[in-house]
């Protein structure tokens, strides 16, 4: 099983582990699967249908995997903020994602817009922080997608931050 490390995680390591929120000037690329079987058997399991990995890395998930990075052999390379010339609006039932952490602040926006245009029933998402209103609407997509699940979990790192998967069911 693969753990997170700063070792597999590049643009931690160069910056001796001080990547502050908004982006470095280091690519922050991942060597290797970060999430173990155990972790990628709860996502699994929460797929509804056609499944779209967005910023799938070295993961193997879902039924068509998009990364900007072709050495992660995905199936759709583009940049996840920008997906309209190869996922069409609604295309998969559901859309998995674990975006780089120091994306920049508009990719970000960028990126939680595009997620709800492809997605028709489910949204899984990980980060630290969780896209929702106080009344647990999907921040780009109040009037289609809500809050169903959150769960949390914490990488086998020295003071490893905790992954929190947000997931956002149509309304």
């Amino acid at each position: 099983m693969a753990n997170v490390t700063y070792k597999n995680q590049p643009a931690i390591d160069k910056t001796n582990g001080s990547v502050p929120l908004a982006g470095t000037s280091h690519l922050y690329t991942v060597k290797k699967r970060l999430w173990g079987d155990s972790i990628e058997e709860v996502l699994q399991g929460l797929f509804i249908g056609q499944t779209l990995h967005v910023c799938c890395g070295k993961s193997m998930l879902g039924d068509v995997r998009l990364d900007a990075d072709i050495e992660n052999e995905p199936d759709i390379v583009c940049d996840a903020a920008n997906m309209i010339e190869h996922v069409k609006s609604n295309g998969f039932e559901t859309v998995l994602c674990d975006p780089p952490y120091n994306g920049k602040f508009q990719w970000n926006h960028d990126l939680l817009t595009e997620l709800s245009r492809v997605a028709s029933k489910r949204i899984i998402f990980q980060h630290w922080f969780i896209p929702a209103t106080p009344k647990g609407l999907y921040k780009k997509a109040q009037e289609k997608f809500a809050i169903s699940d959150v769960y949390v979990w914490q990488p086998k790192t020295y003071f490893g931050r905790v992954q929190v998967v947000t997931v956002f069911d149509a309304i």
